[in-house]
């Protein structure tokens, strides 16, 4: 019996939220809300591969690219049957990293208070690198802890802002790594330990351990009451696209933390667009795009293979004064694409991921933000002989376009690493790499996250499923993309729209993406798939195309703001692709429609 009832709590949250929403929320985002609950409650389909609860409406897993199994549909359970076992397989390294997000887990014990779990992390399984055991590789988690001025009140703890746009790190800040076993799973690394009472913690964790979908669900609730609707008041940013980036980070930092939840409005200097969506979306993409730029910095690509970012620790040498109030409007960026649902364009590192979770660290977590110096580490931590490399207990590190030498302990650089001491240095080394050669930087990330989204409402993800959340998948759906299209009454039923779908099908998926981005603004599909695209105020927005004589324009024009194109009547397929084609090899920036 309490197995039936676990399989039926997801569906009672669901029905549950639901109702508080349409009761509750009459804002210009329930109709979108209301969308998403349904599609929780459609169920979800389990990877075979890495045990993720997708959508229904995919085909492949979102986390790992497994294909997905409907047992209620015949066909695609023959397919099964004539597929390769998963653990007769050789795993990818996605599926790899993917099947470890359950290792760490937050579990209330007999004495009520919460503790951390660690669970299979399926180290068995082959991987291109050596795996390192659990004893081998204990889980640390960080914790900021901020001693406040007599005077200042406390959401300003550990900030000080010395002149308009700069921030500057409080002395009084302190960062440590508090072993998993002492650490207190209700805390994150900045801020308080969360003051919640058995009872609520326990309701917390047994929704951490349903499907995804039910928990996305929820989550789109709690960020859609957290929402100021745009009626009742916006934040209008006037940019200069010259200076987009700067000026972005300077305007969002400064926002006060009391109307971090209202609607923001971009506006272009000297440009005609008015933001019903589509440039909200653009200066988005676009200050993402700066925030990885290889000629600031602020970002470092540490794994090519899966393309994923952590913090440069040369920025705050690069950057100077300016680099901490980079990273703490970074962090308020990435809470917003929380709070709104927009894509992050960018992946970041596992390691990072986790932090912003308050989810213990490992030594192995190691290989997902430096490979190389992690497969040098273990070689160091399984092979004797360390004497005869000549190491010492220090790092090179560049700084301001010179290589320095860190002493990761006193007088570290004549003290020579030996067999004896050599898990020392690999700790200390671990340490540094991860946490204290960013150590402010984070902190101002992770204080930019915390203010826009509850720590409580984090307290439901993994790292991965965090992944997804902020970038969701690259690959466009076509047939979900032309189901949820909405089209003029005289283009529909003509070969231009047969034309239309034809060529977009055989496009290559850059080029979808490209072709998203023109028409909506953002190159990639929300989680809730194209049904779930909106405007700016949150409102369901389908995609349309709309047709329009082709004496005045050959070209297909776009309003993004309204995720619509207008589509000229071509003569024949051919000319369609040559014309669309040709918009999207231009640089698809700028709007000039309403």
């Amino acid at each position: 019996m309490p197995h039936v009832l676990f399989q039926l709590l997801p569906a009672a949250i669901i029905i549950g939220m639901l109702c508080v929403l349409l009761r509750c929320k009459t804002g210009s985002s329930s109709d979108l809300n209301t969308y998403l609950l349904s599609d929780a409650q459609a169920g979800f389909l389990v990877c075979p591969g890495c045990e993720f609860e997708n959508f229904t409406r995919f085909s492949y897993c979102n986390l790992c690219g497994e294909r997905l199994i409907d047992k209620t549909n015949d066909a695609s359970a023959k397919e099964q049957q004539t597929e390769t076992p998963i653990h007769a397989r050789k795993l990818r390294t996605q599926q790899i990293r993917v099947r470890k997000r359950k290792e760490w887990m937050r579990k209330v014990g007999v004495d009520g208070n919460l503790f951390w779990f660690r669970g299979n992390d399926n180290s068995t399984i082959s991987s291109t690198m050596r795996s390192v055991s659990a004893a081998q590789s204990p889980g640390f988690v960080l914790q900021y802890t901020t001693e406040y001025a007599k005077n200042a009140p406390p959401e300003e703890g550990g900030v000080e802002m010395v002149e308009p746009g700069v921030i500057q790190m409080d002395d009084g800040v302190t960062m440590t790594l508090v072993p998993s076993t002492e650490a207190t799973p209700a805390r994150f690394p900045v801020g308080e330990t969360l003051p919640f009472s058995a009872e609520h913690m326990d309701e917390i964790i047994t929704l951490s351990a349903t499907d995804f979908p039910s928990k996305y669900a929820h989550f789109v609730v709690s960020t859609a009451a957290l929402l100021v609707p745009a009626d009742v008041a916006f934040i209008k940013l006037s940019i200069h696209r010259d200076q987009l980036l700067e000026e972005s980070v300077d305007h969002v930092g400064c926002i006060k933390e009391k109307n971090i939840h209202s609607y923001m409005r971009i506006n272009f200097m000297d440009e005609s667009g008015v933001d019903a969506g589509g440039i909200h979306r653009e200066w988005f993409m676009l200050v993402n795009e700066l925030l990885v730029n290889p000629t600031l910095q602020l970002f470092t690509c540490c794994n090519n293979s899966d393309q994923s970012y952590y913090l440069n620790p040369a920025a705050k040498y690069d950057l100077g004064a300016d680099n901490l109030t980079y990273y703490y409007a970074t962090g308020r960026l990435i809470g917003r694409a929380l709070l709104e649902g927009c894509t992050w364009g960018f992946h970041l590192a596992l390691p990072l991921l986790k932090t912003i979770l308050g989810i213990p660290v490992t030594f192995s977590d190691l290989e997902y933000l430096d490979p190389e110096a992690y497969r040098s580490m273990v070689w160091l931590m399984e092979n004797n002989g360390v004497d005869d490399l000549g190491l010492d207990f220090s790092v090179m590190e560049s700084r301001g376009g010179e290589l320095v030498q860190v002493e990761l302990i006193p007088n570290g650089s004549n003290i020579t690493v030996t067999d004896a001491n050599k898990h020392t240095y690999l700790k200390r080394k671990f340490e540094y790499l991860l946490f204290e050669s960013v150590s402010d930087q984070l902190f101002m990330l992770l204080k930019g996250i915390y203010e826009v989204i509850p720590q409580e409402l984090l307290l439901l993800f993994d790292a991965e499923e965090l992944d997804y959340l902020l970038c969701g998948t690259q690959e466009i759906d076509v047939d979900d993309w032309k189901a949820n299209t909405v089209c003029s009454t005289n283009l529909k039923w003509t070969s231009v729209l047969e034309w239309f779908w034809e060529v977009v099908a055989e496009m290559p998926n850059e080029y979808r993406r490209r072709l998203l981005q023109f028409a909506t603004g953002s190159s990639r599909v929300p989680l809730s798939g194209f049904a779930g695209l909106t405007s700016y105020d949150g409102r369901l927005c389908p995609f349309t195309l709309k047709s329009t004589s082709s004496c005045r324009m050959k070209y297909i024009s776009s309003h993004a703001c309204f995720n619509r194109l207008d589509i000229p009547t071509y003569r024949s397929k051919k000319e369609l692709k040559t014309f669309l084609y040709a918009t999207l090899e231009t640089e698809l920036t700028g709007f000039t429609t309403a």
